[in-house]
């Protein structure tokens, strides 16, 4: 059972519970969310789906040799705004489609605190562990773009290469050669300098697209400033107070487009 058959029989679960399955997303930062689930759950009524997306986390550039601390990491979310039971419980659940029996499993939820301080969020929730591996999350998000929401989703996260080994198969341990080039890129070719350029562009390009009403292409840059913020802090090691200042400016963009947003729906 590889991650794509993984994949396939979680979506399935959740599917029969309400939660539709969206088309695959591309690559994502660490940090962010998908369009589908940004302004999923900023609309009016609840939302749900399931999608597959990549996860890209440049900060773990040092370890990518490591198969459970990829850099790119294939991920299926869950998203529901209409939550009933324990999800803790319906995880667990989920896990007998994999042929994962919980009583002979050691499963843990972590209580962690997420930060999602980036997109203006508010979330608090649980790591996921199999016998010690983590494979996936549950979290709560009360504040997104610094609107507090009606219906407060919940996501859920399956980590697909570390689901592999829970199953009991051994994917590729060596990084894919994408995530090879995005070590040496982080690791030795990123110029700290002109990353910070970088962000300042997206900043004013996030600011004209607001100022024409234009939230998803303002949230496209919210996401390259994120990921570019990855990079720099990696490559650069920036103060904890530069870190505060650049991703309160992030912060201030994905405010803009949340509000740009539900504004544009309550017209």
């Amino acid at each position: 059972m590889d991650s794509q058959e993984i994949a396939l029989r979680l979506r399935e679960f959740w599917e029969a519970e309400g939660c539709p399955a969206i088309p695959t997303y591309g690559s994502i930062p660490a940090g962010g969310l998908t369009f589908d689930v940004f302004f999923g759950i900023l609309a009016p009524d609840p939302w749900c789906a399931c999608q597959v997306v990549s996860i890209v986390d440049p900060s773990v550039a040092l370890y990518d040799d490591d198969p459970l601390r990829p850099i790119i990491d294939s991920c299926l979310q869950v998203t529901r705004q209409d939550p009933s039971g324990d999800l803790r419980k319906r995880f667990i659940e989920s896990l007998r489609v994999l042929e994962i029996d919980p009583r002979d499993r050691d499963v843990r939820f972590v209580a962690h605190g997420y930060d999602l301080s980036h997109l203006a969020a508010r979330a608090a929730g649980w790591r996921v562990l199999i016998d010690g591996i983590e494979v996936g999350s549950l979290f709560y998000v009360r504040q997104l773009g610094g609107i507090d929401l009606k219906f407060a989703p919940i996501v859920v996260e399956y980590f697909l290469r570390r689901m592999e080994f829970a199953v009991g198969i051994e994917g590729e341990k060596m990084p894919t050669e994408r995530g090879r080039q995005i070590a040496s890129y982080v690791l030795e070719h990123a110029n700290p300098e002109r990353i910070g350029s970088f962000l300042s562009l997206h900043a004013d390009e996030c600011e004209q697209a607001l100022g024409g009403g234009l939230y998803y292409q303002a949230y496209d840059h919210v996401l390259a400033s994120v990921y570019l913020l990855s990079v720099l802090t990696a490559r650069d090691g920036l103060s904890a107070k530069e870190y505060a200042t650049r991703t309160a400016r992030i912060a201030d963009l994905a405010r803009g487009c949340a509000r740009a947003y539900v504004e544009a729906t309550d017209a």
